[in-house]
């Protein structure tokens, strides 16, 4: 066994502390999160306080602002839809009820829109080629066509094993941006 730290539990450590330092604490449903919606959560903090948008305690929704996030990804959920297909190995009856409620990709950008208040459209797109492009040109659409929207958020997030020369790592990662 390696002392070595690997590079999720350095993201998972990280967006612990970075939750803590945005969020002044971590949400009643941190321990039951993906990695991938901590990111999220902790990426979406990072871009509406930075952005002076919100500050720690607030949700957009209570603010009367009407915003929603387009996610852009190349794998969807399929990380998460694995490690829940390899909890049934000992049976059907032992798999993760955890783990079933993050089988779609859109589950992690709902705990986004339920942290910040989010009350606009929230879902995932998929795009192999260019996901935040993808997402933020999305965005940008719904912006033209819903009047009542105030912004949108455009992400791109993806949670995935890589393979190299028989080497295997977890690669995680989300990118967010506003988009007015």
């Amino acid at each position: 066994m390696s002392d070595e730290i690997s590079p999720i539990e350095l993201i998972a450590d990280e967006a612990f502390a970075a939750a803590n330092t945005f969020l002044g604490g971590l949400p009643s449903r941190w321990g039951r999160m993906t990695p991938l919606s901590r990111l999220l959560i902790v990426e979406c903090a990072r871009q509406l306080f930075g952005s002076n948008v919100l500050e720690p305690g607030q949700r957009l929704c209570d603010l009367g602002r009407n915003v929603g996030l387009i996610g852009g990804t190349r794998w969807g959920s399929l990380h998460t839809d694995q490690a829940f297909i390899e909890t049934m190995s000992a049976g059907p009856g032992l798999a993760s009820p955890a783990l079933f409620g993050y089988t779609l990709p859109n589950t992690p950008l709902a705990e986004v829109a339920v942290m910040f208040g989010l009350t606009g459209p929230v879902y995932a797109l998929f795009d192999i080629e260019t996901p935040l492009v993808c997402a933020t040109d999305e965005a940008r659409m719904l912006l033209a066509m819903q009047n009542d929207l105030d912004f949108m958020l455009a992400c791109e997030f993806d949670h995935r094993i890589v393979c190299d020369d028989g080497d295997q790592r977890e690669e995680i990662f989300a990118t967010l941006t506003l988009v007015q």
